[in-house]
C-alpha cells in the first residue's frame, strides 16, 4: 500500500465533524448581516442556518458545539427556537459531545422577529427548562449553558478556563 492509501486509512472522522455534516445535511443556509464584537464592532456575514421557524449561528471547535447565536424569524410564534435546539441537543447526545454559550440577551439585527424580547432572567429560565446547566461566577459574570453537562474543570476555575466572554 503506498503512503496516500495509509494516511486515509489513519484518517478519522471525529464526533465533531459527524455532528457538523448531519447538521449542514438537516438545516439550510439563511445569511444574515448582523454585528459581531471582536475587539470592535464590525459589519459581517456569517452564514446563520435554519430549522424550522428558527435561526442559529454555531460554531464548531474542539469537541464541542457553540451556539453564538439563537434567533426566531420574523413571523414565528412563541417557542419557535425550540426545535432547533433540541435538534442540536439530540446530536450532542448522539455523537457525545457538549453544547454550550452563552445565555445573553441581545437585540437581533434587522429583520427582527416582532413582539417583547425575553430578559436575562427569562432567557435563563427557558434554558433551564430546556435541560441546559446553567453556570455563572456572580452577578456581573456571563451565564453559561452547558448541555449535557458542565465541564467539571469549568465548576473549579481557579486556573481560568472559563471561556472569554
Amino acid at each position: 500500500m503506498d503512503e496516500r492509501g495509509k494516511q486515509r486509512l489513519n484518517f478519522q472522522v471525529t464526533p465533531l465533524q459527524l455532528a457538523q455534516k448531519e447538521w449542514e445535511c438537516e438545516t439550510t443556509p439563511h445569511p444574515k448581516q448582523h454585528f459581531y464584537e471582536n475587539g470592535k464592532k464590525q459589519k459581517g456575514l456569517h452564514e446563520f442556518r435554519k430549522c424550522c421557524q428558527a435561526i442559529a449561528l454555531i460554531n464548531w471547535n474542539g469537541d464541542e458545539i457553540e451556539i453564538t447565536k439563537l434567533e426566531k424569524l420574523p413571523g414565528a410564534g412563541q417557542g419557535a427556537a425550540i426545535p432547533l435546539v433540541n435538534f442540536l441537543k439530540a446530536l450532542a447526545d448522539k455523537h457525545h459531545i457538549r453544547l454550550w454559550g452563552q445565555a445573553k440577551t441581545y437585540t437581533p439585527d434587522p429583520p427582527r422577529p416582532e413582539g417583547p424580547f425575553p430578559t436575562q432572567e427569562q432567557l435563563e429560565a427557558w434554558y433551564k427548562r430546556l435541560g441546559f446547566q446553567l453556570f455563572t461566577r456572580g452577578k456581573t459574570a456571563p451565564t453559561w449553558i452547558w448541555y449535557p453537562d458542565i465541564p467539571p474543570d469549568y465548576t473549579n476555575d481557579d486556573a481560568g478556563s472559563l471561556p472569554a466572554g
